[in-house]
């Protein structure tokens, strides 16, 4: 799979609509600062290069988390505002260095940082 298969605008729109179901209805503030956590599965049928993908991570500043699922890759990043933009440039940035790598998108999460 490559970034032409990719559907990034229904990416985006659905970073859009959880940023603002996390605002209305969990009421974390616009703007506050958060460490956000980016998740990525496998893609079937693909050889997934791990170790290229988590090198390329860590050279934009993203550190390797320990993933809940065996076989995929967590990354964190921050703190970054809570917006939807600056989440969505991360989700975009690390979307594009996965799916070059065997892996795609499988969810974000954030905490708020001490």
């Amino acid at each position: 799979m490559d970034e032409a298969d990719w559907n990034f605008t229904e990416q985006q729109a659905e970073t859009v609509w959880t940023c603002e179901q996390l605002r209305d209805k969990q009421g974390v503030k616009p703007h506050s600062d958060i460490m956000l956590d980016l998740f990525f599965a496998p893609i079937d049928g693909e050889e997934a290069r791990r170790e290229a993908f988590e090198k390329a991570l860590s050279s934009f500043g993203y550190e390797i988390a320990e993933a809940d699922e065996p076989g995929q890759v967590a990354a964190s990043i921050g703190p970054i505002p809570f917006t939807p933009q600056d989440i969505w440039l991360h989700e975009e940035r690390t979307t594009k260095m996965a799916l070059s790598r065997g892996f795609k998108p499988d969810g974000w999460g954030f905490a708020e940082p001490d």
